[in-house]
Formats: C-alpha cells, structure tokens, sequence
C-alpha cells in the first residue's frame, strides 16, 4: 500500500496500520479494560474520572500499554527500545519483521504545559528483496506524510528523537508463524 495516497489518520496506530483501524471508542475500551485487570479496589468503573492508561483531558492520548493491546489484534508487537544501546544495530530495515516505529516525543501544547506526542515512521518494503525500502515519516502533525531520503536520514531522526530529546522507541514487528515466516 502506498501511504501518499492515504488520507492522513489522526491517530499513531491508524497511520501504521494504513487505514482506520481503530476509533477513539476502540482504544477508550481497551484502556478502561486495562483498569480493570490492574485495579480490583475499583467497584464502579462508570464513575473513573482518571484512567491510568489515557489522557485525563479525553484527547486521545494513551500509553503504550493500550497501543500494545490494539497491535495483538493485528499479529504484531512491541519490543522497546533500550537507549543505551545503538540505534543502527537494533534497528534493521532489512529484517522482514519490521513492521514499523512508534516514536514517543515530549510536544509543548501550550506555553507552560508539555505532553506526549506519538508518531508513526513504517517502511514500505518492495517485492523485490534487494530494493531498500521506502521509509516514510507518518506524524498527525505533519500536512502529509514525510518520506526520508534514505535510511541514514531515519536513523539521524530516530537518534535524534531518543538521544537528544529524550524520546523513546517502541520497535513494531510481525509475529513469526509456526513455520517462521512472518504474519500476514
């Protein structure tokens, strides 16, 4: 699928998955049944003001635990990346597992108050196993999607991104089938 075709999502999982996948009712659901599992003291879950797993302002922003439950769905997941260790050796654009990268950024929202900022950055593999993929940069805020212009480019955003901002990286993969393929 080419993503210069697709409308941009508003959300992080919309845009690596390629279409709307998910709604905010979706994710809403999957938090609150979080919750759930980790808090038995809470007897009425209807009367939650703050969930642990969304923003306590209902904008859509969720932690990494209700983007992991949602990705399960599709056969994929989540490995994090340790920042101590080197961007360019974890990280392989030629590993058929590599479904895409979800960025965790600090955004400034207004003068005095600062939040989290997902971002997708997914490769578009070709068929023709020698041909590098095209590397695209899928963040809500951008006009359109960003396409780098080679992978050093995506590993200086994603050095970046970790080692000079604070950031984190969560590695989005494909389960491997029995047989050891990966999932379609």
């Amino acid at each position: 699928m080419n993503c210069k075709k697709k409308k941009k999502q508003k959300h992080t999982l919309n845009n690596l998955l390629q279409y709307k996948a998910f709604s905010k009712e979706q994710l809403d659901d999957i938090a609150l049944n979080l919750t759930k599992k980790s808090d038995s003291k809470i007897k009425n879950l209807n009367l939650l003001l703050i969930n642990p797993h969304k923003s306590v302002l209902g904008v859509g922003n969720y932690d990494i635990n209700v983007l992991e439950v949602a990705l399960k769905q599709y056969d994929l997941e989540i490995q994090w990346f340790d920042a101590r260790k080197d961007i360019r050796t974890v990280i392989q654009f030629t590993d058929p597992t590599l479904f895409g990268i979800i960025l965790n950024t600090q955004a400034t929202r207004l003068y005095f108050w600062t939040s989290n900022h997902w971002i997708a950055v997914k490769p578009f593999f070709s068929d023709d196993k020698e041909t590098p993929p095209e590397i695209y940069n899928l963040d809500s805020k951008l006009p359109k999607p960003l396409k780098f212009d080679n992978i050093e480019q995506v590993y200086r955003f994603l050095g970046t991104t970790v080692y000079k901002e604070g950031g984190q990286i969560f590695i989005v993969k494909s389960k491997p089938n029995k047989d050891g393929n990966e999932s379609e």
